[in-house]
């Protein structure tokens, strides 16, 4: 079981889907960059003048108006490894596996290899632009009133700005893994692959248009864009319950999907 447990995190953080997640994600906060210090007819060194590492940071990840990681990210947290239980199936390696452990340790590892990987990979394209920008920008030594930040964790932004970035970071993270969990327990009930991948994605995107216009987010905030951009509409707590939630239901959808359907027997 260890060996397998290994093998399937090398075959999720190393695999070919993990490499084309990250590289998008990481042209997807370059581009934003380049737009807000407006190159080619200025650079880095004129934005110095007024920003610094964080503040740049938050304006790129998600509220810049060239900011697309925001929009596109449930693609890439489900590209990695959320379709593997699929392809296990269609390949018989699943049934292989069920020969040499349970089905439930099989659920559950298959579950966590995609939550995990999902979000390290999510979150080290963010983390890499963080530390370029602390090498070029620095922290904290520059006063801006152009860049405000509220919402969830926001007095770190104005006391331990380096502490901002990193929660920013995470919940980068959480985000991938909370869509991938998603994805993992659809990938249960639907047989095809791209539908599994896809409707993640229809979801964030409907929470944040059509079950905003019907009003259904102010009785709870489905727009999980909102909590990733930790925007000032939404709690902290908020923040949790939503992740949570979320998590609980990808799982449960996976578990009844593999388990209680019995698909040892497939």
């Amino acid at each position: 079981m260890k060996h397998y447990i290994k093998n399937e995190m090398k075959r999720a953080l190393f695999g070919k889907n993990a490499l084309i997640s990250f590289l998008i994600a990481l042209v997807a906060l370059i581009i934003p960059l380049l737009v807000f210090i407006n190159f080619p007819h200025y650079g880095i060194k004129e934005s110095k003048e007024h920003f610094d590492a964080i503040d740049v940071f938050t304006r790129i990840r998600s509220t810049s108006p060239a900011a697309f990681l925001v929009v596109i990210f449930p693609l890439l947290a489900t590209i990695i490894h959320s379709d593997s239980y699929l392809l296990e199936k269609e390949t018989g390696f699943a049934k292989f596996i069920y020969s040499r452990m349970s089905i439930k340790k099989y659920v559950w590892i298959k579950f966590i290899v995609n939550a995990l990987s999902s979000a390290l990979v999510g979150s080290a394209a963010s983390f890499m632009m963080l530390i370029f920008l602390i090498s070029t920008y620095g922290i904290g030594n520059r006063i801006s009133n152009i860049v405000t930040v509220g919402g969830p964790f926001s007095s770190l932004f104005y006391s331990n700005k380096l502490g901002y970035g990193l929660i920013c970071i995470l919940i980068t993270g959480l985000c991938y893994m909370v869509i991938a969990a998603l994805a993992m327990g659809l990938s249960a009930w639907i047989k095809n692959r791209y539908l599994v991948l896809i409707i993640p994605f229809f979801y964030y995107m409907l929470c944040g248009t059509l079950v905003e216009i019907l009003g259904i987010n102010r009785v709870f905030n489905f727009n999980l864009a909102q909590v990733y951009a930790l925007n000032r509409i939404v709690s902290t707590s908020h923040v949790f319950i939503y992740l949570i939630l979320l998590m609980i239901l990808g799982f449960g959808l996976f578990y009844s999907g593999v388990i209680v359907k019995n698909e040892k027997n497939l």
